[in-house]
């Protein structure tokens, strides 16, 4: 389940290279996604899904922080000087299981509303813009295949709802739909250890603003914890991401300063870090999860720090 996204990403190189580079302002998205890399980590789904009551809530909350001075952008050939970026977002999540049924699955769904705040400095110019950010919805079914295992399967979709202004650095929206199947899973391969991982892959809309369609991107979250104690595990966690297909404007294949090749400025990230996770009142927990991006092109390389906070409830 992933309710995050962070526009700005993109959309600073985007603005640095109009402001560098005097290219048209429409020509600048390059890739922005509708992905928060790392929201899921430990326990992404329940365990013993057929077990829980009828009707099932948890209330989710989230505070993500991110923060680079480097932006690569390969198609150029290599990393921009003088930036810095800077992404906080406080993000409320309510899930629902309900008794219904669907391909022998319990059929259930989720809603969230970030607010972030989102600041751009480069090359002596800065901006800032504090508002709500895109929702994210989708219907999810749960498998229980045993006590040790539950698989997931969900449609995410984000709606522009965000504030938005083509020719500003720092925006909470992106302005476009994304459609992001995914598949997921938590597994317990021994009685101390767990494993939780997730995979999406995202259609972008067009932004009508600019006439400019970010490519389509894979991604997956992963994390592995070690219970130390009853209430406490120790673990790790990171996450993946790579731009399968172009960025496209005006219908044709995006590329910098009158390359005779194309680029489509196709981004990836790999990012690794600790995380800890502890539950407390029986069922509640709070986790901390930090990490360390590598492997970077076409995307800014920072570090992402995600808190979160689950509480479920039945009714």
């Amino acid at each position: 389940m992933n309710p995050i996204r962070l526009p700005w990403l993109r959309r600073a190189a985007a603005c640095m290279l109009c402001a560098s580079l005097a290219l048209p302002a429409q020509a600048t998205e390059n890739g922005v996604d509708n992905i928060g890399p790392g929201t899921d980590g430990f326990f992404v789904l329940p365990l013993n899904v057929d077990q829980l009551p009828a009707h099932m809530f948890a209330f989710n909350l989230y505070y993500n922080h991110y923060q680079t001075r480097k932006l690569d952008i390969s198609s150029l050939g290599g990393k921009v000087p003088q930036v810095k970026i800077t992404s906080d977002a406080i993000i409320p999540r309510l899930d629902y299981l309900s008794p219904l049924r669907l391909f022998g699955g319990r059929l259930g769904g989720y809603v969230a509303q970030p607010y972030m705040r989102q600041q751009v400095a480069m090359f002596g110019q800065h901006s800032q813009r504090e508002s709500q950010g895109d929702v994210t919805l989708a219907p999810i079914i749960l498998w229980d295949m045993g006590p040790d295992l539950t698989l997931g399967a969900a449609l995410e979709i984000t709606l522009p709802t965000g504030d938005y202004e083509a020719t500003r650095m720092a925006n909470t929206s992106n302005n476009f739909y994304t459609y992001k199947p995914l598949v997921s899973m938590t597994w317990l391969p021994s009685e101390r250890s767990e494993l939780s991982v997730k995979a999406t892959y995202s259609f972008n809309e067009e932004n009508h603003d600019t006439d400019y369609r970010s490519g389509q991107l894979f991604h997956f979250d992963y994390s592995a914890s070690y219970r130390v104690t009853d209430n406490l595990r120790l673990g790790g966690n990171g996450y993946y991401l790579k731009q399968t297909t172009d960025d496209k404007q005006f219908g044709r294949t995006v590329a910098f300063m009158g390359e005779d090749v194309d680029d489509g400025v196709r981004g990836q990230v790999f990012a690794i870090g600790p995380a800890l996770h502890y539950t407390f009142l029986e069922y509640a927990s709070i986790e901390a999860r930090w990490a360390k991006e590598f492997a970077v092109r076409n995307r800014p390389e920072g570090e992402m720090l995600w808190i979160k906070l689950n509480l479920p409830f039945s009714l």
